[in-house]
């Protein structure tokens, strides 16, 4: 290990600042899930900024307009067991439980989920196809972005130094939009996503969308699917449309978890799954 400074914020603001200050490599502590891994095997951090004691990133808002605002700090049990959001966004609530395991998910958080960067995120592709935001703070002041091109390359997300994530924000969509979540993984329990995906469906306008993880450096929202599902047309045929479409913006590749011909396999299925899911319930 090579941490050399711990610090303990109280606000946003002095967050900001001990980021932005210090010297060397300077590290979030929220959940501690992956940075407590990273330390262990010699990733070069010289300072944490613990930030799990700030009380407004760790609330769960409603707003006057529906909007749900997530703050950072909270917890991936606290998301997936949630029973509101389970009722209006049961794509986050089941990936979010499908993270890992129970222990894991009573440390990790939302915000770590997503600044960790990692191609098979699992709340990424949800997020997506609910077209959610991040809230941000830091040198910028705060601001608030969609979250559609915060994760930038494997590892790598749009935060500047001395900038944090404060809150995950997710608006409330048309009355009836259906969303869901699917993974595949290598073992039962917690092992990471093989191929990971997650749709939405509003049954009015006929709007599909799909979000795939693990099949290329950053979760992909895939574009291209205007027109997807014409009315009449069967959940069979949709999902075969959507996966031809898909395997045209995928990038999968051979790691020790799995070949890229098999994510291109798993792929093509969890896209006829989700459609047979959202448009038979």
């Amino acid at each position: 290990m090579s941490l050399k400074r711990y610090e303990r914020a109280k606000t946003v603001e002095e967050a900001c600042r001990l980021l932005a200050a210090g010297e060397g490599t300077v590290a979030v502590l929220a959940g501690g899930t992956d940075i407590r891994a990273d330390l262990r095997g010699g990733r070069p951090v010289d300072a944490v900024v613990d930030i799990k004691a700030i009380p407004e990133l760790r609330e769960i808002r409603w707003s006057s307009n529906g909007e749900l605002v997530i703050g950072s700090c909270v917890t991936m049990r606290r998301v997936a067991e949630d029973p509101r959001i389970a009722e209006r966004y049961p794509a986050l609530a089941i990936a979010a439980g499908r993270m890992a395991s129970f222990q894991v998910r009573s440390r990790a958080t939302i915000a770590g989920n997503l600044g960790n960067a990692s191609p098979c995120a699992d709340t990424a592709p949800a997020l997506l196809v609910l077209q959610a935001r991040v809230r941000l703070a830091g040198p910028r002041g705060r601001i608030e972005a969609a979250f559609h091109g915060f994760i930038r390359d494997c590892k790598k997300t749009a935060l500047e130094r001395g900038e944090i994530i404060t809150a995950v924000v997710v608006p409330p969509g048309p009355p009836g939009l259906r969303s869901a979540f699917l993974k595949i993984k290598r073992v039962r329990g917690h092992d990471m996503a093989l191929v990971n995906a997650a749709g939405a469906f509003d049954p009015a306008t006929r709007e599909f969308r799909l979000a795939i993880g693990s099949v290329a450096p950053t979760p992909l929202l895939i574009p291209g699917l205007e027109g997807v599902c014409p009315p009449g047309a069967t959940a069979e045929e949709v999902g075969e449309a959507v996966a031809e479409i898909a395997l045209e913006h995928i990038h999968p590749i051979d790691d020790v978890r799995a070949t890229a011909e098999y994510r291109r396999d798993m792929t093509a299925l969890l896209c006829r799954r989700l459609a047979k899911s959202l448009m038979t319930e």
